[in-house]
C-alpha cells in the first residue's frame, strides 16, 4: 500500500461565530479545498468574489463596512457546513466530502449539460453516492437548481419545487413555467432532476419544456430503470427521448475510493482498504453505514482487522 492522502477535517457549523478573522480565512481555505468555490462561498454571503478575495488579502478597503461583511461571511460559511455532506457534525454520520469516481463522473456530466445547455442522462446502481455528489455540485456550483422527487409527484408540485429554488411564486403550473425559464435564462444554468425513475413521461415533458424555453441544462440522475423506461418509450415519445444528449453511467466503487472515504474516519484504515471494498460489495451506503459501526469499536480500543471488518458488515446486512 502506498502513501495516503491526508484529507483535511472541517469543524461543525456550530464553532464558526466563534473563530478569529485568520481561522475564518483558513476555514474558507478547507471548504475551497473541498470542492466548493469561493464564488459560491461569496455569492451566499451576498458579496461579490471580488470582495472575499480582498478580505482573504487584508485589503478589504471600505471603512466600516468590514465587520458586516465578516458578520455575512460567518452565516455564509455556517450554512455551508451545515449541508449534509460536510462531516462537521458527527451526528450526522456522513462522510466528508471527498472526490470519487461516482462524484467526478456526476461532476463531468453536469457540466457538461451546464455549460452546453444540454438535456442529459446520468444512471447507475442506487447507494453508490450519485444523490450526495449531486447535492455537491449545487452546492458548489452558482445558478443550480436541485430537485429530488417523489412517485406521487403531480406535474404541479414538480414544476413548484423547482419554482422555489428559483423565488417564483406563481400557483399554476404553466404559470410556475414561463416565470421559471425567465429566471434561468439570465445566466448559464442546470437543473438537476434526482432520483429521476420516479417521474413519468408526462412529468418529464414538462420539464423538458425549461430546457427548450431557457436554454438551460437539464440532468436527469436516477437508477438503471429510468434508462430502461426510456428506451422502451422511444418509438411513441420519440420527439422526447432523442433530446437526450448526453448518457453517462456510473460504476461501483472502486479501491481508491473505498480508501479515501474510509480515511476521513479512521486514520489508520489504509492497510485493510481491500476488505473495506470486499465487505461494502462498491457501495458508498453500505461503505459509509460499515465505517460509523466500526468507528465506536476502533475508538474504545479493539484493533482493526480483516475479520472484523467482515463480521461487522455481515451484522450490518438485512438482506
Amino acid at each position: 500500500m502506498g502513501e495516503t492522502t491526508q484529507v483535511p477535517v472541517l469543524p461543525g457549523a456550530e464553532v464558526v461565530q466563534f473563530m478569529t478573522v485568520e481561522e475564518l480565512k483558513r476555514l474558507v481555505e478547507l471548504v475551497s479545498a473541498q470542492g466548493v468555490t469561493r464564488k459560491f462561498i461569496a455569492d451566499e454571503a451576498g458579496y461579490s468574489g471580488a470582495a472575499l478575495s480582498s478580505w482573504m488579502k487584508g485589503n478589504y478597503t471600505k471603512t466600516g463596512e468590514d465587520t458586516t461583511f465578516e458578520v455575512a461571511l460567518r452565516s455564509a460559511l455556517e450554512r455551508i457546513l451545515q449541508n449534509r455532506f460536510f462531516a462537521g457534525n458527527k451526528t450526522s454520520r456522513k462522510f466528508q466530502r471527498v472526490s470519487t469516481s461516482v462524484s467526478e463522473g456526476v461532476f463531468q456530466a453536469a457540466r457538461q449539460c451546464q455549460k452546453q445547455g444540454l438535456m442529459g442522462l446520468l444512471t447507475g446502481v442506487g447507494g453508490r453516492g450519485k444523490t450526495t455528489a449531486a447535492e455537491m455540485y449545487a452546492a458548489s456550483n452558482s445558478n443550480v437548481v436541485y430537485v429530488r422527487t417523489s412517485p406521487f409527484m403531480t406535474r404541479t408540485q414538480l414544476m413548484g419545487a423547482i419554482a422555489v429554488q428559483c423565488d417564483v411564486q406563481e400557483k399554476t403550473a404553466y404559470g410556475m413555467l414561463v416565470k421559471i425559464c425567465e429566471r434561468l435564462q439570465q445566466a448559464k444554468s442546470l437543473v438537476i432532476i434526482d432520483e429521476s425513475e420516479n417521474i413519468r413521461l408526462e412529468l418529464l415533458d414538462a420539464v423538458r419544456q425549461i430546457n427548450d424555453w431557457s436554454g438551460s441544462g437539464l440532468l436527469f440522475i436516477g437508477q438503471e430503470n429510468f434508462y430502461t423506461m426510456l428506451a422502451r418509450s422511444r418509438k411513441s415519445h420519440e420527439y422526447l427521448v432523442d433530446r437526450f444528449k448526453l448518457r453517462m453511467r456510473v460504476k461501483d466503487l472502486g479501491l481508491q475510493d473505498v480508501e479515501r472515504l474510509v480515511l476521513t474516519e479512521i486514520p489508520g484504515a489504509g492497510g485493510f482498504t481491500k476488505a473495506f471494498l470486499k465487505a461494502c460489495e462498491g457501495s458508498a451506503r453500505l461503505l459509509e453505514t460499515l465505517t460509523y459501526n466500526l468507528l465506536p469499536l476502533v475508538q474504545s480500543g479493539e484493533v482493526l482487522s480483516e475479520q472484523l471488518i467482515l463480521e461487522t458488515a455481515a451484522s450490518a446486512k438485512i438482506f
